[in-house]
């Protein structure tokens, strides 16, 4: 697509001070040559269609093979003014992408809880249900027809939805209860919308809880969360349960004036100006709790606070008590699903602790961490569980980060094991990369600032359709890596944990690539504990022939490679490679002393 004159070309300056989130080019410079034009039609068509990023990418890729080079301080006036229309793009994206999110976090709310949720029409018809609203009501007391159409076996019940959805009973959130058949209904009026589509029919909407076993909350529940006493807190479940201050006084064989006191106090201390208000409260508290979460958060997410404040997670699999073994994934933070290894580590005796580094998960980001900053962190978190020396076991993108750690904490491990490990830059095999991957490294060593914006694009694109950009990579990896992206089961795992790591954004994944360009400006050679070292031969992200370069870095190490295998080779071998390294015999512990490693400063 040509892009509209007055659109696309607007005046960029030949230097720029350049920061991706605020920075915006000012007027100063004519717009890219017209045999650019593609380019720039590209770039905005991609802000627009995000799916279509490997498309810009492999677009900008040859451009910067026909131009000439120049660095980030050097850069001709052609990348100047092409790093002002990517601004320009990703400022047009992160607005949309704003708007996608605040969708998505609604849409979640929406589909995810698991009470029956209904939107009414100004005809107290359902314009739009919930997954549960079309599971749960098929039946009496409340039928949701096929029409929209409620059908209510208690016509006091219909009767008090009418005086709220016509704003009789006024604009604030009410609480109705079916005395007879235990439903209630948590009404919502909603202001009219001015915005086109169904949004402007919504007039009310309704959360319909029955079965008081699970939305009510029990006396011990209440008692807990809120500042109450035993006796206030049984009152407090009753009107909840049933709605009716005497009724409730009654079962708790107590006075109606001993009740209203004790209302009147659980009131005051909960700030409610009424009944209906500090039921709501309570019923909040009980939604919350009723509230089922992903399939993933099954496995608890840990934390821990670090000394300057910071949170560090991890999870754990197998065996709580059994032999702890530390381990730390790929670049992403989201291979391998651990799930899939959790019986046999049981039936092995393993406790496997997954540690996860800053900016994945719920683990804090560090600004401007390098590599071998983490080995501190990695100590906290043993000393908070109280581990000696245990063995480390890091993949792919774990694997500098322990690395470093080993070498200048070296009374940390009693052994390493790297499977499928990242090398330092010295060693990486451009010529050997996968095409995605290569051509990101390519316009990173044109000009960082490309990397950055086109990889804001990329990430927003990978977010919304992970799948495609899932299938583009696997068609540049070996064929046991494609089985592996192939297969339904281990692709939605994948894609599970990549939503679940990047729960503080996926920015990190931007700070890790330019991370692994940079020198790790430490001793390798500074390692005492034995290494198991293995890597696949037909990795096409990490070739061989990088990995040996890191093996021959590598004191004490035992390296191994396997025919046929490649970037995902974990999910063949993790087991085994678990064993060998457990049985490797262990370094003593060093004297704690100054430590020795060479690291240059910046």
């Amino acid at each position: 697509m040509t892009p509209a004159p007055g659109v696309f070309f607007v005046a960029l300056p030949t230097r720029a001070s350049y920061d991706p989130d605020n920075h915006l080019a000012e007027p100063g410079a004519d717009a890219l040559q017209d045999e650019n034009n593609d380019l720039i039609g590209r770039i905005y068509e991609t802000a627009l269609s995000p799916g279509d990023w490997m498309d810009l990418l492999d677009t900008i890729t040859g451009w910067t093979e026909d131009s000439p080079s120049g660095d980030a301080n050097d850069a001709p006036m052609e990348v100047e003014q092409l790093i002002g229309h990517l601004e320009r793009a990703v400022r047009s994206s992160a607005y949309m992408h704003a708007l996608e999110d605040r969708t998505q976090i609604l849409n979640s709310m929406y589909n995810q809880m698991p009470w029956p949720m209904l939107m009414l029409d100004e005809r107290m018809r359902a314009l739009e249900c919930n997954p549960a609203a079309r599971q749960a009501l098929t039946q009496a007391p409340i039928e949701l027809l096929p029409d929209g159409t409620l059908r209510f076996a208690d016509r006091t019940l219909k009767e008090g939805l009418k005086r709220v959805h016509s704003l009789a009973a006024g604009r604030h959130t009410q609480l109705l209860t079916s005395q007879r058949d235990a439903v209630t209904l948590l009404c919502l009026p909603v202001k009219k919308s001015d915005a086109p589509g169904t949004i402007a029919r919504v007039r009310t909407i309704v959360w319909v809880l029955a079965g008081h076993s699970v939305v009510t909350p029990s006396p011990e529940s209440l008692k807990a969360i809120f500042p109450i006493t035993h006796a206030e807190s049984r009152l407090l479940h009753l009107l909840c349960k049933i709605g009716n201050l005497s009724q409730s006084a009654a079962l708790l064989s107590i006075s109606v004036h001993t009740a209203r006191s004790q209302l009147k106090s659980t009131m005051a201390k909960l700030e409610a100006n009424s009944q209906v208000q500090l039921v709501s409260q309570a019923m909040g508290h009980a939604l919350v709790q009723a509230a089922q979460p992903p399939a993933l958060s099954q496995t608890p997410e840990h934390t821990l606070t670090l000394p300057d404040g910071r949170v560090l997670s991890w999870f754990e699999y197998g065996d709580p008590s059994g032999r702890a073994v530390l381990t730390l994934d790929n670049l992403g933070s989201a291979l391998p699903d651990h799930r899939l290894f959790d019986e046999w580590y049981r039936a092995n005796g393993l406790r496997m602790i997954l540690i996860v580094r800053p900016g994945y998960g719920l683990s804090t980001a560090r600004a401007d961490m390098e590599f071998r900053d983490f080995g501190p962190d990695i100590r906290a978190l043993c000393h908070h569980l109280g581990l000696q020396r245990p063995p480390m076991a890091a993949y792919c993108g774990g694997g500098p980060y322990a690395l470093c750690a080993a070498a200048l904490h070296p009374d940390l491990f009693d052994r390493l094991g790297l499977l499928a490990s990242t090398v330092p830059i010295e060693h990486f095999e451009l010529d050997k990369l996968d095409r995605i991957h290569a051509m990101f490294l390519r316009i990173f060593r044109k000009d960082p600032r490309l990397f950055v914006l086109v990889g804001r694009l990329a990430l927003r694109g990978v977010r919304r359709s992970p799948e495609k950009y899932l299938a583009r990579l696997a068609k540049s990896l070996c064929p046991e890596d494609q089985a592996v992206l192939n297969d339904p089961d281990l692709l939605a795992r994948l894609i599970e944990r990549m939503h679940a790591s990047h729960f503080q954004g996926a920015r990190i994944l931007i700070d890790e690539y330019i991370r692994m360009q940079h020198p790790w400006l430490v001793d390798l050679k500074q390692i005492k504990v034995p290494i198991l070292h293995w890597h696949g031969e037909d990795d096409r992200i990490i070739s061989i022939g990088s990995a040996r370069g890191l093996a021959g870095d590598l004191p004490n190490a035992r390296f191994r490679s396997f025919p046929g295998l490649g970037r995902f080779m974990i999910y063949k071998v993790w087991r085994e490679f678990l064993t060998e390294l457990l049985e490797l015999p262990a370094q003593p512990a060093p004297k704690r002393q100054r430590l020795s490693a060479t690291i240059d400063t910046r």
